[in-house]
């Protein structure tokens, strides 16, 4: 575990955060996190010559903060950014819950917020630590951390230093993909025939970010998604999950959806208290918000795990997203024209992997030509 820890706070200040000299970084960190947290705040104040902040955060209240100096004597800071090291919050699905944001982030169900007035403006990410609670999610019970701190080494390729970056790669295919005009999707495969039309006032993005067109940096890695924020009115078509992913407290094996005009119209392979649970929590959480598509060759669509954790489970597949929409793929100023736009801003947000090498994807463009951008797992049009 010790080798993998130190693999994974390198791999989080140099290839998440990509942090440059004169940041200043602040932490935040709990207590199964903390003492990870202190290996990343010496590797973050050595790589930017500047003093990193160590905020401890129990129950929700700072508890504490640690000033981590560089070795070296201390740059001027010029910038900020900022790291939550997050730990699994293990749930219980309970029909008579009241789903606020609290227990819909336990069960990892939150949306992020779409709120235009306050875009990022400084890099920040968010990395999860094992701990036994989640090996015993993954695993079952009496898994400890270390099973899981190999698994996720892997999953992240932390032991292949040559590993190349392909996040930037990913930003030049959304800028490609934008400037086809592209007005609807059509997904076949074995498991999926599924149509959608793309929502206005939103782009086609990735969870790579560049602020300011400079600063380069992930919120979260593997970074393998291109996303595609669909008209929540528009999908209509069939598909079965071709992953395990988790609803509530529960990892399913297979499910299969029916949706007619944006909703999920019928559901299979899932407990009707889960699946029902879920579409009721708000009014727009059954309507489809998103497609994601992920190539099928990438190390983390080699895993079949089910991390429980939507930011790393996504990378392994191609998925179909119900609820709400990303907030960095919105390119609207005025919240008030997100429903005319159709965009979903659902509170409640589930991620079905929906990817196989033999899923292939049609666009309509607004000039009425019709060209294949992913075929048999991987983008096509050579990008």
């Amino acid at each position: 575990m010790i080798y993998s820890a130190d693999k994974y706070a390198y791999f989080i200040i140099h290839r998440m955060l990509r942090l440059e000299e004169g940041e200043r970084l602040t932490l935040h960190a709990n207590e199964e996190t903390i003492e990870f947290a202190h290996k990343v705040a010496h590797e973050a104040a050595e790589s930017s010559g500047v003093t990193v902040s160590l905020v401890y955060i129990e129950n929700g209240r700072v508890e504490s903060v640690d000033e981590i100096a560089p070795s070296c004597r201390e740059k001027k800071a010029k910038s900020d950014c900022l790291l939550n090291l997050a730990s699994f919050t293990p749930s219980v699905f309970r029909e008579d819950e009241e789903l606020d944001a609290p227990s819909l982030q336990r069960h990892r169900l939150l949306s992020d917020p779409v709120f235009l007035d306050r875009r990022i403006s400084f890099p920040y990410a968010v990395a999860y630590v094992p701990t036994a609670a989640w090996a015993q999610f993954i695993y079952g019970a009496g898994a400890t951390a270390d099973r899981l701190w190999l698994d996720l080494a892997e999953f992240l390729s932390l032991d292949d230093e040559d590993a190349s970056s392909a996040e930037k790669i990913l930003t030049q295919r959304a800028a490609v993909l934008n400037s086809l005009g592209i007005r609807s999707l059509q997904l076949e495969a074995d498991n999926i025939s599924l149509s959608a039309d793309l929502a206005d006032g939103a782009r086609i993005t990735t969870t790579a970010m560049n602020l300011n067109g400079r600063r380069f940096f992930c919120p979260s890695l593997p970074c393998e998604d291109l996303i595609f924020p669909v008209n929540f009115r528009s999908a209509r078509g069939s598909f079965r999950s071709t992953y395990p992913f988790r609803l509530f407290d529960r990892v399913f094996d297979s499910a299969s959806f029916t949706v007619k005009d944006g909703k999920i119209a019928s559901a299979s392979g899932i407990e009707p208290a889960y699946i029902n649970r879920y579409m009721n929590i708000d009014e727009r959480a059954a309507f489809a918000g998103e497609i994601i598509l992920c190539e099928s060759l990438t190390q983390p669509a080699k895993t079949d795990l089910a991390f429980g954790i939507p930011l790393l489970d996504r990378m392994r597949s191609s998925e179909v997203v119900f609820g709400g929409i990303s907030p960095e793929a919105v390119t609207l100023d005025d919240e008030t024209q997100l429903e005319a736009s159709g965009l979903n801003t659902s509170f409640a947000r589930l991620e079905v992997p929906v990817g196989s090498r033999q899923l292939s994807v049609a666009a309509k463009l607004s000039d009425g030509r019709t060209v294949s951008i992913f075929e048999d797992g991987v983008f096509a049009l050579g990008i």
